[in-house]
């Protein structure tokens, strides 16, 4: 009998304990919410020397990268939290393909570690890089995501002033350069005049080659607004 309770309560476990989102593994610690420790051990902040304007990495003694030194991005300050590795990649696509709502929370507590370099900067408005109206869905992961972060800095979200105006191809895949043409003329202001002398925090998921920050920041700079930018990931190649 006691061996029938035994195989029952194994039953149950197997059956209905909550499982790791991206391994499978069961989750038993108090802190396992979604992800296992395991894989939450993959997902780290940047370490090692940041380009002070872009926030890629760099050797020796330089301060600033090559790239802001020859094409200065529009934005004063850009920063991811971790780079943009497997289990990264895997937790994203499960957030913005998958639906699963309750990833939100932990991805703006990302963006909330990410950002301390502004903890010491007044900012005005915090803005979601726009979805592609083609490719929106009911759930707007990177408005989501933002949203609960807004509320976490204790900065007013601006939603609806920014905006997507052109169907593009997806970035994935393209060349810096097919990016760059992809996006011209993709983002437009509604209100530009709200913006005028605002310090503004512009929001997405993973910065490649930064295409979208930069463009989405150019036309945030014409409204005479000055920009800084975080991202959850950034790619190392």
């Amino acid at each position: 009998m006691e061996i029938l309770k035994g195989l029952n309560q194994i039953i149950k476990i197997s059956l209905f304990q909550p499982r790791c989102r991206l391994c499978g593994k069961l989750l038993v610690y108090r802190n396992e919410v979604i992800l296992c420790k395991e894989c939450m051990q993959e997902i780290s902040p940047l370490n090692g020397t940041l380009c002070t304007r872009c926030g890629s990495l760099i050797a020796g003694n330089l301060v600033i990268c090559g790239e802001c030194i020859l094409r200065p991005p529009a934005y004063k300050i850009h920063r991811s939290y971790t780079a943009y590795n497997e289990t990264m990649k895997e937790l994203i696509i499960l957030y913005k393909y998958a639906g699963i709502l309750g990833l939100k929370n932990l991805l703006a507590g990302y963006l909330f570690a990410g950002g301390k370099f502004l903890d010491s900067t007044h900012l005005d408005f915090i803005i979601p890089v726009p979805a592609d109206k083609s490719r929106s869905r009911e759930f707007d992961p990177i408005r989501e995501m933002t949203r609960v972060y807004s509320r976490k800095r204790g900065v007013e979200f601006h939603e609806g002033n920014l905006v997507k105006v052109k169907t593009t191809e997806p970035q994935a895949g393209l060349g810096r350069t097919k990016r760059m043409k992809n996006l011209n003329g993709a983002f437009a202001l509604k209100k530009p005049q709200k913006l005028k002398g605002k310090n503004v925090l512009l929001i997405d998921d993973v910065y490649t080659t930064g295409t979208t920050i930069k463009k989405c920041s150019e036309i945030l700079i014409r409204a005479n607004a000055r920009v800084f930018a975080l991202t959850l990931a950034r790619s190392l190649r």
